[in-house]
């Protein structure tokens, strides 16, 4: 009696979902907002792993203090201890499980993913405009331009009134009668370089010294070779003494006069000079280390200008290649003999 004297209710409506329009008129509902975390809530996890990690540092400290103290005991419930992580560890899940269960997460993922491409209306895309018609095109070039009067025109069609004959082809230049000559030149292998002479202090003395090339000469055989000029003019101990440790001299010998000369003998190319430096080595021992009274540095090159200006004011008296030449045909005065200059 009660319910039919009730009056009846109407069942609520539903709020519609507000939708949002896309292209193409379709649309979709909104997606609800997911509430964020707020700032006070990643405080407090902070705070919280901060304080279990503390105690944890403090558990440890206290255990490791009593280990030290019990070892015993520790290695007891050490013992105890591994069977318990033994367990615990193979009640873990294995890597392949969490992978499967990912792939099979991904796998839901895409298919739902894809059933949502195909329920989704189609966009309506706008229909292209008509293409121009032949009348809408602009002139081709050539009806805009009409050809002048000045363009050359076919002197004699063909009958057909739209070809025109080709022009005889012209007649091939004959070949040159003159031999091939290329551009390049054949690169020609160096000549081999004379090997040196070597002579002993025996077959020089033998030797007429006039005629001698010193140039071709090894470096020994013209340290030996100087040595043997020294002993046809009146230094009959003249001797050669170079060598690793000869520190800068190669030949000693005593002269008519009887002072002591040391000479330094480099057996040089015509493009390399004597420099200042060789002079300056050989002047540092020279005089302290052998006891020079004559000090003479001989070479089948030249001086420079440095080096020439050092001697002559050391007192090295200097012999190069011309000088060296008219010494051994008699020509020109030995370094000791009168008409010797320094440097």
């Amino acid at each position: 009696m009660i319910d039919e004297m009730a009056p009846a209710r109407e069942p609520l409506a539903e709020e519609p979902i507000p939708a949002r329009v896309v292209r193409g008129g379709a649309r979709r509902p909104r997606r609800m907002r997911r509430a964020r975390p707020t700032v006070r809530s990643g405080s407090l996890a902070v705070v919280l792993a901060a304080a279990i990690l503390t105690g944890l540092a403090l558990a440890f400290q206290g255990f490791a203090r009593w280990a030290g103290e019990h070892p015993g005991w520790a290695v007891l419930l050490g013992l105890a201890a591994v069977p318990v992580l033994y367990a615990l560890l193979r009640g873990m899940p294995h890597a392949r499980d969490l992978r499967r269960a990912a792939r099979a997460g991904m796998a839901e993922a895409e298919a739902d993913a894809l059933a949502a491409t195909r329920t989704a209306p189609p966009v309506p895309v706008d229909e292209l405009a008509d293409p121009p018609t032949r009348t809408q095109q602009p002139p081709l070039l050539a009806d805009a331009f009409p050809p002048g009067p000045e363009e050359p025109t076919l002197a004699a069609p063909f009958h057909d009134g739209r070809t025109a004959p080709l022009p005889e082809p012209e007649a091939p230049a004959p070949y040159a009668t003159e031999p091939y000559a290329p551009d390049w030149e054949p690169e020609l292998e160096p000549e081999p370089e004379a090997e040196a002479v070597a002579l002993t202090a025996a077959e020089l003395d033998g030797v007429d010294l006039a005629t001698l090339d010193f140039a071709d000469l090894d470096p020994d055989t013209f340290e030996e070779a100087v040595a043997a000029l020294c002993r046809r003019d009146g230094c009959a101990d003249a001797e050669t003494v170079g060598g690793a440790g000869d520190l800068g001299a190669d030949v000693l010998a005593t002269a008519p006069d009887g002072r002591r000369v040391v000479i330094q003998c480099k057996r040089y190319g015509p493009d390399n000079k004597v420099g200042s430096q060789d002079l300056q080595r050989f002047g540092g021992t020279c005089w302290s280390v052998h006891g020079a009274q004559l000090a003479v540095l001989v070479t089948t090159s030249e001086f420079t200008a440095p080096a020439e200006e050092y001697a002559d004011s050391c007192g090295i008296r200097c012999v190069d290649g011309t000088e060296l030449t008219a010494w051994a045909e008699g020509t020109g005065p030995a370094p000791w003999g009168p008409g010797a200059t320094l440097g």
